[in-house]
């Protein structure tokens, strides 16, 4: 009885490192209890980015971030020095991911619509905050600058 004791204790460590990784180099079991989405690096402005290219850019921002709730994905569109015009939120990559990451997926979204006038893009949809109209301008290929309080999506 001890013995079984002793080698459940000792096995079952062993039986968690054992677990497979998944592409992001953690178990499946690890990520889904620690249940936090893997930080990408900010994204690099290249300069010669055309219109039609931030166009593509943000219609794949897009679906990551209000059709797949892929915050790791979104976020590989905004830059480090990110400027967020709502007052309850400090500017900055960093912050914004604080933020929305520990929660961003669990969150019920109910995508409305989409619009692209560059240099912005809008993002129409309702969540547990209601109905959300995002803004964003684009520059270099990269959201450089964001606003949510009293936006109105751009007439069609």
């Amino acid at each position: 009885m001890h013995i079984t004791f002793l080698l459940s204790t000792l096995i079952l460590p062993l039986a968690v490192l054992a677990a497979p990784l998944n592409a992001n180099g953690r178990s499946g079991f690890l990520a889904e209890r620690q249940g936090r989405p893997t930080k990408p690096p900010p994204c690099v402005r290249a300069m010669n980015t055309t219109e039609a290219e931030t166009a593509t850019r943000a219609e794949a921002f897009a679906q990551a971030f209000i059709y797949e709730k892929d915050i790791s994905e979104a976020f590989k569109y905004i830059s480090q020095d990110y400027i967020n015009h709502n007052p309850a939120a400090r500017n900055g990559f960093d912050p914004a991911w604080n933020i929305l990451s520990p929660f961003w997926g669990s969150q019920n979204i109910t995508p409305l619509r989409t619009a692209f006038k560059y240099p912005q893009s809008w993002l129409n949809y309702r969540s547990g905050f209601g109905e959300v109209v995002d803004r964003f301008r684009w520059e270099g290929g990269c959201i450089v600058e964001h606003w949510d309080q009293g936006e109105r999506f751009p007439p069609t």
